[in-house]
């Protein structure tokens, strides 16, 4: 290989290391527009095989990453929606419970009012309550008899 020759090679493999270079401090800082120059590295089998078998591990490496992103975007699109249905039966739950109260109270009175009556006819009914009416009956006959 003539020097000339050599040098073009090596200049070469300059640019090649620095556009990876470039590309993997784009990828770290989350950017993974620069793919293109990947994959140019990758077709260049002019460059030496361990460059392009970085070139292939930080790509594969970008895909996998780029994989994991999507999913946690869809795990989040998931999450909200989740989120809104709960925000929503929770709004439906405080509804139907302060219809339920409404409905217990009304409930309360019309119980308390049978309760009543029920306790009502009960005293009414009672032995001694029979036997209190006979005296107060027999009590006003005696009373007009006077009279």
């Amino acid at each position: 290989m003539e020097n000339g020759e050599g040098e073009a090679v090596e200049a070469e493999r300059r640019r090649a290391m620095g556009s990876l270079v470039s590309t993997c401090e784009s990828i770290a800082s989350g950017q993974f527009d620069d793919m293109e120059q990947l994959f140019a590295i990758l077709a260049n089998e002019t460059l030496p095989t361990d460059i392009r078998e970085l070139a292939e591990t930080f790509a594969s490496m970008v895909v996998q990453i780029e994989a994991r992103e999507f999913h946690a975007h869809q795990l989040i699109d998931e999450l909200r929606e989740t989120q809104r249905q709960l925000e929503a039966a929770e709004q439906a739950l405080r509804r139907e419970n302060k219809d339920l109260k409404q409905r217990l109270k009304k409930l309360e009175v019309q119980f308390d009012q049978e309760q009543a009556e029920q306790e009502i006819r009960e005293i009414a009914e009672s032995e001694y309550f029979v036997d209190l009416q006979q005296r107060a009956k027999s009590l006003r006959q005696r009373f007009k008899q006077k009279d």
